[in-house]
């Protein structure tokens, strides 16, 4: 898994898609994403989460937002903590879609707790 953060740290941010003008190469580089983001296992840390997060556009990307949302809520949530320390996690979220769902599953899952 840590090989496949530091391979998307490489990568770094995605682009925003641009379904008029996005070439083959963008395509690619999304293909990419996708693959590395795909070997990283599950339920990931918040660390992780962190690292996520850096890599998303600030729109949308191919959908891989959503990718990197539903890692994002594998996280283990067993105490106060970590419940405070996702909080801030998903506060910091730069793609305010993707924070918006983060914030409807956390709340959704603290109501069925």
């Amino acid at each position: 898994m840590k090989n496949s953060l530091e391979k998307l740290k490489l990568l770094g941010k995605m682009p925003n898609e641009d379904l008029d003008n996005d070439s083959q190469d963008v395509l690619d580089l999304s293909n990419k994403y996708r693959e590395l983001l795909m070997e990283i296992e599950e339920p990931i840390s918040i660390e992780t989460g962190y690292a996520l997060l850096s890599f998303l556009p600030s729109k949308r990307f191919y959908g891989l937002e959503f990718e990197i949302l539903s890692k994002i809520e594998t996280i283990e949530l067993n105490n106060e903590e970590q419940m405070k320390s996702y909080e801030n996690l998903i506060n910091s979220c730069p793609n305010e879609e993707i924070r918006d769902n983060l914030i409807v599953g956390y709340e959704n899952w603290k109501e069925d707790c």
